[in-house]
């Protein structure tokens, strides 16, 4: 673990924010996977890509336009475009007797299916919806898309927290209101990552899950679990090699994030006898090593296990103060799903003051000693569990 320092974290950070946008399907989402395949072929363990497919959407235009003002928006990637040339009609708060209902939220607001905007967007009588995604420097802001395969309710556009003010001006006065979006559908092709050490069949493995893409280059909010998921592949390559393998350690980085988890799906339907094979699935979750905010969060099925997580973490330098263990039923993301399917699993997340934000970006929002400390803790947790 001697190579895990600051230097290493700037190093792997930057090259990784410097591949572009990560969102899956796009130039920076091949560059960022070629890049993390490299990166793990190199560790000691058998390195594949698992292919995803999947139906990319691609928006050819999306707007508003109220008092004589145009908005540009981005549609949520899991509603329906809107008709012909777009639906106009009055303004108003959602709820209101407008044709076009008026709602605003933070970016986390589909971290797991059954929050209050897809409640909202299922049962809404508006003919589309507008969201204002608030955010810390007021940009857009986009909003997963749980309901990717099947899209749910009315259309619905996003658009810059900045111009919240405006819009909630124009709801509160219904004013008149058109809103566009041509949305259509390429199929398309991303992969996961799976690095693989040698098989122990008498015991259960532990494996290792965490997205790799995002919405733009998401650095902050997906690097430092990309780094702790080299870190663990690397510990296990290195016990693999030196005969101390005790465990099989599979980990897996996986694409679709921002797109309803398309990639752990794809990773279940393919190995889905690990849900209830494994002894732990660990899952480096979101913001792990921010500048903007140091909250950790360890979710676990025992008290005792996230404990154990939290001693490692504060054993290896993250400030105590910071570190919280909460109950498995508040993990969220691919975590949350991994729950739901029956498996047994260790989730760490952090926070992030420009979550799904454009300027969640190197150098600025990244905490290189935070990132250490957390890799080199998964790197012994996976000692203590594999070796």
């Amino acid at each position: 673990m001697n190579k895990l320092t600051p230097s290493w974290a700037t190093n792997k950070v930057r090259e990784f924010d410097g591949s572009g946008v990560h969102r899956v399907g796009t130039p920076g989402d091949f560059a960022s996977g070629e890049w993390l395949l490299s990166e793990a072929c190199m560790k000691g363990m058998t390195v594949s890509k698992m292919p995803v497919a999947f139906d990319r959407a691609i928006i050819d235009e999306a707007y508003l336009e109220c008092a004589q003002r145009r908005i540009e928006a981005l549609p949520m990637f899991d509603s329906p475009a809107t008709p012909g040339n777009g639906i106009a009609g009055l303004f108003s708060r959602e709820g209101g007797d407008g044709q076009i209902g008026y709602v605003e939220f933070t970016p986390n607001a589909a971290s797991i299916k059954g929050q209050p905007l897809e409640k909202i967007r299922a049962a809404t009588h508006h003919s589309a919806l507008v969201v204002a995604t608030l955010s810390k420097s007021g940009s857009l802001s986009p909003i997963n898309a749980q309901h990717f395969s099947s899209p749910l309710g009315p259309p619905v556009l996003q658009v810059a927290g900045m111009h919240s003010e405006f819009l909630q001006e124009q709801a509160a006065d219904k004013m008149p209101i058109k809103v566009y979006s041509a949305i259509r559908k390429e199929r398309s092709e991303s992969f996961n990552i799976e690095a693989c050490s040698r098989a122990i069949p008498a015991e259960k493995p532990i494996v290792i899950v965490t997205p790799r893409t995002g919405w733009w280059e998401s650095t902050a909010e997906r690097a430092g679990g990309l780094l702790a998921w080299l870190a663990g592949v690397e510990i296990a390559g290195r016990l693999q090699n030196e005969n101390r393998l005790r465990r099989q350690v599979l980990a897996y980085a996986t694409c679709g994030h921002e797109l309803g988890h398309i990639g752990l799906d794809e990773l279940i339907r393919q190995r889905g006898e690990l849900l209830p094979k494994a002894r732990y699935w660990l899952h480096l979750g979101a913001n792990l090593g921010t500048a903007s905010n140091l909250q950790m969060m360890i979710r676990a099925d025992t008290l005792d296990d996230g404990n154990c997580m939290r001693d490692l973490l504060i054993a290896e330098g993250y400030p105590a103060d910071f570190v919280a263990v909460e109950p498995i039923a508040k993990v969220s993301g691919e975590g949350h799903d991994l729950v739901k399917l029956g498996a047994k699993v260790l989730s760490l997340a952090g926070s992030n003051h420009y979550f799904h934000d454009a300027n969640d970006r190197w150098p600025g929002n990244i905490n290189a000693v935070g990132i250490v400390s957390i890799s080199r803790a998964v790197a012994r947790w996976v000692e203590q569990q594999a070796g």
